[in-house]
C-alpha cells in the first residue's frame, strides 16, 4: 500500500510538472506556425505531446452527446486562454487516455506481486477514477490560475483606464492606451481581444458581454454591466471607472484578510500534530521517567 501511494504521488508530480507551457510551442504560437492553431499562450505540453494518442480514441467517445458538459468544457478552454487546444470530444478522448494510463500503471504494480487480490479490486476503481478526473483537475487549475492573474492585475489596469478616461480620452481609446503601455498578461490579452472585436464591427455592449463571458469572473461581469448601463443611460464613464476601481481594490484587501485568517486556522493542524507532541514529551517526559525509576535525578 505504501509503495502504491508513493508510486501514485510520483506519477501525479511528474504529470503536474509536465503541464506548464513549453517554450517551443510558445515560440511557434508567436510566429503563427503552430500546428494546433491555439489562440492563447498557455498550453499543456503533456496534452500536445499526447495528441496523436488521444486522437485515435475519438471514435470511442464520439457517440457521447452530453451537450451541457461539452459546452462547459469549451467555455473552460476559452476561460483558460487555451481556445483551440482541443475540442470537447478530444478532451473526452484525452480523459479516456489518462484513465487507461493510470490503469496501466496499476496493472504493472499488481502483476509484480506488490498487491493481493483482495486489495486490487477497490484500489483499481480508485486509480481509474483518479485517471478519469485528472484532466478535469488540470483544466480547472489552469482556469483558476489565469483568473487569479487577472484578479491581481485588475486594480492596476482599472486605475490606468480611469486616469486615461479622466484625462479626456474615450473609453475605447483609454483601453487601447492601457494595452499599449501595460505589461503583457492575461488581462491585457483579453482587453486586446475586446479592442479587436470593436475594430471588426462589434458594438461596445456586445464586446463587453463577450469579454465578461470569456473571463467568467464576478468582478469582470460587474465591471461590464456597469459600463453597459452607463452607456445606455448616457452617463459619464469616468466616475463609474473610479468607483469600480475603488471597489475592486477593497475586495482585494478583503480577500487578503480572509486568506490570512484561513492560514491562521490551517496552521493549527501541523501545530497540534507535530509540535504539541514534542512539547508534551519535553515537559512531561522527565516527570514520567522520575515516576518510573524513582525520585532521584534521572540517569543516576
Amino acid at each position: 500500500m505504501l509503495y502504491l501511494a508513493v508510486l501514485g504521488a510520483s506519477v501525479f508530480i511528474i504529470a503536474f510538472f509536465l503541464m506548464p507551457t513549453g517554450d517551443d510551442e510558445h515560440a511557434k504560437l508567436r510566429l503563427g506556425v503552430s500546428a494546433q492553431g491555439i489562440e492563447a499562450t498557455e498550453t499543456s505540453l503533456l496534452a500536445i505531446s499526447l495528441r496523436p494518442a488521444y486522437m485515435v480514441l475519438i471514435p470511442l467517445v464520439a457517440w457521447i452527446k452530453a451537450p451541457q458538459y461539452k459546452a462547459w468544457i469549451e467555455r473552460q478552454f476559452v476561460t483558460a486562454g487555451m481556445s483551440g487546444l482541443m475540442t470537447a470530444t478530444e478532451f473526452m478522448a484525452y480523459k479516456l487516455l489518462m484513465t487507461g494510463a493510470f490503469g496501466a500503471i496499476f496493472i504493472v504494480v499488481f502483476f509484480n506481486g506488490l498487491l493481493g487480490w483482495d486489495e486490487a479490486l477497490w484500489i483499481d476503481f480508485v486509480v481509474l477514477f483518479i485517471g478519469f478526473m485528472f484532466p478535469d483537475a488540470w483544466l480547472n487549475g489552469v482556469v483558476r490560475q489565469r483568473q487569479d492573474n487577472i484578479r491581481r492585475a485588475l486594480p492596476y489596469v482599472m486605475d490606468l483606464m480611469t486616469l486615461s478616461v479622466e484625462a479626456g480620452l474615450d473609453f475605447v481609446q483609454g483601453v487601447g492606451k492601457v494595452t499599449e503601455k501595460s505589461k503583457k498578461g492575461p488581462l491585457i490579452d483579453e482587453l486586446s481581444f475586446f479592442l479587436g472585436e470593436i475594430r471588426v464591427g462589434a458594438s461596445r455592449q456586445q464586446a463587453l458581454r463577450n469579454f465578461a463571458w470569456r473571463v467568467n469572473m464576478a468582478e469582470i461581469r460587474s465591471f461590464s454591466a456597469l459600463l453597459i448601463q452607463a452607456e445606455i443611460l448616457g452617463a459619464s464613464v469616468g466616475p463609474v471607472l473610479r468607483a469600480q476601481s475603488d471597489l475592486i481594490r477593497t475586495q482585494r484587501f478583503q480577500r487578503g484578510e480572509q486568506k490570512g485568517a484561513v492560514a491562521a486556522q490551517k496552521i493549527l493542524f501541523p501545530l497540534i500534530i507535530c509540535i504539541m507532541p514534542a512539547v508534551m514529551i519535553v515537559i512531561f517526559g522527565p516527570v514520567a521517567l522520575s515516576l518510573m525509576f524513582g525520585d532521584g535525578p534521572i540517569g543516576m
